[in-house]
């Protein structure tokens, strides 16, 4: 068991993927007319499902090496 602190986006691997949707995907394509942003990041959370590689990378970091401490 690990006790984390109340707040800590640095330790927790959620954060880094919003983070790569944020320099990759949403921020860097502007939505076009009538598109909606739900459907755009769904669309993005999608992909990356598709994606063992990109997924593992999110747990890789420093920061989150207590997760594979099992």
């Amino acid at each position: 068991m690990h006790v984390l602190p109340g707040y800590a986006p640095e330790l927790n691997p959620d954060e880094l993927v919003w983070s790569h949707l944020k320099r990759t995907g949403v921020a860097r394509n502007p939505r076009h007319k009538g598109e909606k942003l739900r459907d755009k990041v769904e669309a993005q959370l999608a992909e990356i499902r598709r994606l063992p590689d990109r997924i593992r990378s999110f747990f890789k970091p420093p920061s989150v090496a207590y997760i594979a401490d099992w």
